[in-house]
């Protein structure tokens, strides 16, 4: 699975768990979160994706945005999912 399509994959996940998804350049230094990061605003979770970081990084945010979730353990994935939730939660 090529990146592209890895983190459209995690993007329609977390849209299907309810969290709203924007992409959007980082304003001043990213730091611990160069691909972006979840936060939770006014009772929702929106999980903002740098656009200007690597699609790696941007998966690893998006990754480790799900990570731990319920509604996922017991859900089908494709291989290469389950492999960047799981690498996200060793990360965590």
């Amino acid at each position: 699975m090529d990146l592209d399509a890895k983190l459209s994959m995690l993007l329609d996940l977390a849209e299907s768990l309810g969290i709203e998804t924007r992409r959007m350049p980082a304003a001043g230094d990213s730091g611990d979160h160069p691909g972006g990061a979840l936060v939770r605003l006014k009772g929702r979770e929106i999980l903002f994706l740098n656009g200007e970081a690597s699609l790696a990084d941007q998966i690893d945010a998006a990754a480790a945005a799900l990570t731990g979730r319920k509604e996922l353990e017991n859900r089908f994935l494709p291989p290469e999912i389950r492999q960047a939730l799981d690498d996200a939660s060793g990360r965590a």
